[in-house]
């Protein structure tokens, strides 16, 4: 309990420091994340999609991955084109991991290189910005980029110094944005924070990932959080039940509606509705990562401010009650534990929160699809551009991809997705398939009304 009341106080002073307030989503929505690898690659984006489609699963929203790896902001600012090609009402800009350089920070005079680098990024900037304020209809979101961690002790730190320079880059972001009345949040600080505190206990904690740039799921759990506390969506429960048993009485019913309450001696039974589903939490591994989703709970008070669905029942004489909904046995508790309160969606056998459960493997099923694409787009960017084979996909294109293969290990790593894609009929049913699921989702979503009982033991 202290240590997330301390990880409150770190983020609160964070979040104030930063003076960050973006806007909500709302209904039709269409918001694109343009960003490098830890865009392209990672989930954040996709955490906070699944937070609209369970907590708000009657306003259909569009979210749109638009990183490309190894990007610099110049990069991205020569495909807008295809940013825009979403008609997106909102687009969030982040950049700066690479643009301050990598092998630069073994060479002699770093220091001065990699305040170049920052210089000439910031240069590039200003073309993003003209491009963006051609869109005067569309909101901007600036975010400073996610750290490149370099006090973990889990390996050497190859590039000493690099953060600071992305840091800068995030200050200048934040102060562009409140120049032309956009909006801006810091995922920089915070994480940086949440670092250093855990690494008094594990010297070897990151959130960054094994390379300290690509943050594991736990680290895009934790700039989702950011993100959605940014919006102003701490607070909002997934539903909040309380009953006086002793009354026979609903004392309030925040965000669902509680109906046909019956209660004897023995049982307490009532028809429950939520408006929301819970968040649910994954703890698979992907890719060899450090650590898992769950594991971003451990340092961010995500349950504790995002992911209450709260049934209290105060008037219960002592002793052991269990808990079914839906007919479905979920846990016992004591009088006393359901006086205080006890938060739904921290257990995963409810119908909820298994609907919820459905709803999140659906979205990595899109994401996943989403990805592949990203890593043609990779290709054409990054090699189909510099050799005059720009979006041909023919067979001088074929003949480019296979000898660049033997000779860039980057070419190699995505080739198979560029050679499923390069024609224009997948892509298009591929976009298809994705837009089927998020149909899917949005009619599966939806709360179901429930029975839920508690049975005295």
């Amino acid at each position: 309990m202290k240590k997330i009341v301390v990880v409150i106080y770190l983020l609160s002073v964070a979040l104030h420091m930063s003076a960050q307030s973006i806007p909500v989503f709302k209904e039709g929505e269409r918001v694109a994340f343009i960003g490098n690898s830890i865009t392209c690659g990672g989930r954040y984006h996709s955490y906070i999609w699944l937070y609209y489609m369970t907590h708000f699963p009657g306003m259909r929203i569009d979210i749109f991955n638009e990183g490309i790896g190894g990007d610099v902001v110049q990069q991205m600012s020569q495909r807008m084109d295809k940013v825009f090609e979403h008609r997106p009402t909102i687009v969030t800009l982040t950049f700066g991991m690479n643009d301050v350089g990598y092998m630069d920070f073994t060479l002699p005079g770093n220091d001065t290189i990699g305040e170049r680098n920052v210089k000439t990024s910031l240069n590039h900037y200003q073309q993003m910005e003209k491009i963006l304020k051609k869109q005067p209809r569309v909101k901007k979101i600036l975010i400073g980029s996610s750290p490149y961690d370099e006090t973990s002790k889990l390996n050497k730190v190859p590039f000493p110094g690099k953060n600071n320079l992305i840091a800068d880059i995030s200050d200048y972001l934040a102060k562009r944005a409140a120049d032309n009345q956009w909006y801006f949040i810091d995922f920089n600080r915070p994480m940086v924070a949440i670092n250093q505190r855990e690494q008094q206990f594990d010297s070897t904690f990151t959130l960054c990932g094994r390379d300290r740039i690509h943050p594991s799921t736990d680290g895009h759990l934790v700039m989702a959080y950011l993100f959605l506390r940014a919006q102003g969506l701490a607070g909002n429960p997934v539903a909040d039940i309380s009953i006086y048993a002793a009354g026979k009485a609903i004392t309030h019913a925040v965000n669902c509606t509680v109906s046909d309450l019956s209660v004897s001696a023995q049982n307490i039974c009532f028809t429950y509705l939520a408006k929301s589903l819970p968040f649910p939490i994954d703890s698979s591994y992907y890719d060899n990562e450090l650590h898992n989703q769950a594991d971003g709970l451990k340092v961010i008070p995500f349950m504790e401010e995002l992911n209450q669905e709260v049934l209290t029942v105060a008037g219960l004489p002592d002793g052991y009650y269990l808990l079914k909904i839906g007919g479905k046995e979920i846990a016992r508790f004591t009088a006393y534990q359901l006086r205080r309160g006890i938060n739904l969606a921290s257990y995963g056998n409810t119908p909820q929160y298994e609907r919820a459960q459905k709803i999140a493997r659906l979205n990595e099923q899109r994401w996943l699809m989403e990805r592949e694409m990203r890593e043609y787009y990779w290709m054409e960017y990054h090699l189909m551009r510099r050799t005059g084979m720009l979006w041909k996909g023919d067979e001088a294109a074929v003949d480019t991809l296979l000898k660049y293969r033997e000779i860039d290990p980057f070419v190699n790593w995505n080739h198979k997705y560029w050679l499923h894609l390069r024609s224009e009929s997948v892509r298009k049913n591929t976009i298809e398939e994705q837009q089927h699921l998020t149909d899917q989702i949005y009619r599966e979503n939806r709360p179901e009304a429930l029975k839920v009982e508690l049975i005295k033991l």
